[in-house]
Order: C-alpha cells, then structure tokens, then sequence
C-alpha cells in the first residue's frame, strides 16, 4: 500500500542542501489548495536562513490559496502575489525574478494593488506606466509593462478579464541614444598604454581585466565568475557556466548559469588570455581569477563604475564592458569565422533553430583563438 498523500496545505519535511557558491538551498513537498503535490524551495546564506525563508514562503501561500479562485473582485494585489509565486518557482534567471519582484514592490503596488480586477481600464494602466516613465525613467517603465502583462494575462486565463489591458497600450517611441562607444584593434592600443599609465587602472585591477575582455568577448558578470577550477591550462580551454548577480538580503553570488542556455560554453580562448590566467594563478591567494580587494567575489556593478572613472575625460569616456564582445565579435568575423562559431564562442543565442538543435555547443575550436591573437597585449602598450 502506498504512502498516503498530505493533506492539502501542509507539507513535509524539510530537507537542506549547500550550494557551490556557499549558500544553502531549502526544499520541501507542500500539497496545494489543488491537490497537486509540489516542490518549493528557497535559499539563503546560512542553514537556518534558507529554513526560514522556505518556511515564511509556505506560510505565504497557504494565506494567497485559501482565497480560492481569481474573480473579478480579486484586488490586483492578491493576483501579483500568486504571478510572483509562480515566477519564482519557475526556471527564470534569479535576476529576473528579483528585478520582477522589485518592480513591483517599488513602482505597481501603490498605483494599482488596491484596484479590483474588474476595474482595471487601459486608461488607467496607461496613466501608471507614463507617470512611472516620468519619474523613474524608461527602464522601470518597460520591467512595469512586462510585469503588469503577465499578472493581467493570469487575470485572463482565470476568465476574470476578456482582454489584457496591457495589449492595447501603444508602444512609446524610444529616445534616440548617445553612441556607443566603439573600440577598434588600434583603439584598444591606445586605451592600453592609458591603462598602464594610470595608477588608479592599476589599483582596481583593470589592466588584466580589459585585456581579458578583449580576448574573450565574454560578459563582465561571466568574467568575475570564473574560478581557478574553470581553467584546463593543458587543454587550453575555460569553461564559463556561471554569471556575479547580487542577491536581496544574501549579497553577491555566482547563479549557476548564465544569461542563456547559449551561454554555458567551454571555449578555447588565445593564448595571451590564458599566459595572463597563468600568470595571476601564481600570485593568487583565493579562488577567484577577478577578486575584489577582499579576495571575494566581485562586484560587476562596482567594475563597471571604476572603469568609467579611468576614462573619465579620455576618447573612451562612457566606456562600457560591452564594448569589448562588440570588438571580439568584429574581429572574428573580419577572420572569416562562421556566425555559427562567433555565437558558440560569446555565448549568444541560436542562430536559428537548424543549427541550434543539429550542430555541437560543446568545446569549440582553436579558430577563434587564433583569430584574437592580434588583439593581445605587446610591448608598446607597457
């Protein structure tokens, strides 16, 4: 005879795991209101912290199910709290759940938590988006719609709306940017010798970061991940699975993916890239290629504004990580490489749907690395 089911909100026992990055995550079986046996779990930097986080998220939703089912009478906040649940149950990037959950905390529950499904008008979902647009800027107004689309589109799966209001608003004409600034091979030169030349380059660390940006075209989250264990000196190759997020409450962690399924990869960088790696492994006193002064992991955001204050006032003011997967990108395809190869090694999305299903994403060949060897470090830059 089978074991016999929990009963419907209760849940069993709880069961904690550690994480490679040193958190811990905790996981239980919890019986919804629907009778559909689940596993929730959450995370946290401690055992006791990821136990009560978990618990304090069953806790939550046994308060949202008991509610029963979405109606036209259902305030919007109750209807968020359940499309926020399920964003975090689901396989999204821990950043998009976060930023999700901020927006709405921060921009939507005020303006609209109170509103009843049923008098929810485009109007007034129109009005919140500009007024967040005016005074939060254009970035918090796109994560706005995004979010206020989905919690709407649960509204109209449960037949508590015909339409989603957030259909029917009219796409905003976007502002005209500042270029980019773009870097060539006689750019990066040039940028080089300012580096060396600049002390505050030298004390944040940046000369043998910009040069493995150059190398690897990689996202700057994806850098600061690395570890030395993701190094193959004898192979020639690094694997890069991971990407620095920082985390509500648990600080900066490596999410154990990257920004897409494209962007797990084990490359064969140039070999410039990998004598630097050499070379900082033998003076290195943590785990991390790219630490902070603490030997911790490294803030992306923090790399980011120390970059921009080194070429405050030079040719490469605004300089953006970015800059440097343009330039990668450029010259790989300057030296004939397929777009094939050049998307396996940036760790961009497929190409199309072919040749993501019937061509290998595993180590790719030693093309690209030749490739970037002329973008290396030489004597003139010291």
């Amino acid at each position: 005879m089978g074991r016999p089911p929990l009963p419907v909100g209760t849940y069993g026992r709880i069961q904690v795991y550690p994480l490679s990055w040193g958190g811990f995550r905790a996981r239980v079986r919890y019986r919804d209101y629907d009778g559909v046996t689940r596993h929730i779990e959450r995370v946290g930097s401690s055992r006791t912290g990821a136990e009560n986080t978990l618990k304090q998220a069953l806790r939550d939703r046994a308060r949202v199910s008991t509610d029963g089912e979405i109606t036209t009478q259902t305030k919007v906040s109750k209807l968020a709290e359940l499309w926020l649940r399920d964003i975090d149950e689901s396989d999204r990037a821990i950043r998009t759940k976060i930023t999700y959950r901020d927006v709405w905390d921060r921009c939507l529950a005020a303006p609209i938590g109170e509103l009843r499904i049923g008098d929810v008008r485009v109007s007034g979902v129109d009005r919140v988006i500009r007024e967040i647009r005016e005074r939060r800027g254009p970035e918090r107004a796109r994560h706005s719609k995004i979010v206020l689309s989905g919690i709407f589109g649960m509204a109209v799966r449960h037949d508590a709306l015909d339409a989603n209001p957030v259909r029917e608003l009219s796409r905003s004409r976007k502002k005209k940017q500042p270029r980019a600034i773009e870097l060539t091979e006689g750019s990066l030169v040039a940028l080089r010798q300012h580096l060396y030349a600049s002390p505050d380059a030298h004390k944040h660390d940046l000369i043998d970061l910009v040069d493995a940006l150059s190398g690897l075209g990689c996202r700057i989250g994806e850098l600061l991940a690395l570890d030395w264990t993701k190094v193959d000196a004898e192979a020639g190759t690094l694997s890069i699975e991971g990407t620095v997020i920082r985390v509500p409450g648990e600080g900066l962690i490596v999410q154990p993916h990257t920004k897409s399924k494209a962007g797990m990869r084990t490359i064969h960088p140039p070999g410039w890239v990998l004598d630097s790696f050499q070379r900082r492994h033998a003076d290195a006193l943590g785990e991390w290629i790219f630490p902070s002064t603490r030997l911790t992991l490294r803030d992306p955001d923090n790399t980011r504004a120390r970059l921009r204050e080194v070429v405050r006032g030079t040719p490469w003011e605004g300089l953006h990580p970015h800059a440097f997967r343009h330039l990668v990108a450029t010259r790989l395809d300057q030296a004939g490489l397929s777009a094939r190869e050049i998307a396996d090694y940036l760790g961009h999305e497929r190409i199309s749907m072919t040749q993501d299903v019937y061509m290998s994403r595993q180590t790719t060949g030693v093309a690209a690395a030749a490739a970037l060897d002329r973008l290396g470090p030489n004597e003139s830059a010291g």
